[in-house]
């Protein structure tokens, strides 16, 4: 299974930077986090750092033209649209990912660095 997270700029790969970074990106980072441990691969593309990655998806091409970028971010499941204008949440995810439903979340802010 593999979700693409197609994005607005970001300052970095992340989002998460700078002295207040924004919760929702740091949120999103952390369910990251929880749909490795199950197994999805996730990629994340920024239009100001893979602009290429928008033009080669039919998809995401096809999401610009008729929505264009003030709908972003888009997020695709296995190629198909599930979410635009906002990042899915976990229990979005669920209804596409049942998995999850028997992951534990971590409860710390960015678990990578705790």
């Amino acid at each position: 299974m593999k979700l693409e997270i197609f994005e607005p700029s970001l300052c970095c790969a992340s989002g998460v930077c700078g002295p207040e970074p924004d919760k929702e990106l740091i949120e999103l980072q952390n369910l990251i986090q929880l749909l490795s441990r199950v197994g999805v691969t996730i990629n994340r593309y920024a239009i100001n750092q893979s602009p290429v990655a928008f033009v080669s998806n039919p998809v995401v091409k096809d999401f610009m033209r008729s929505e264009g970028p003030s709908k972003l971010p888009v997020s695709l499941l296995d190629g198909k649209i599930i979410k635009q204008e906002n990042y899915p949440t976990m229990e979005e995810l669920i209804q596409y990912i049942p998995e999850l439903k028997n992951v534990k979340q971590d409860g710390k802010i960015l678990g990578i660095f705790s």
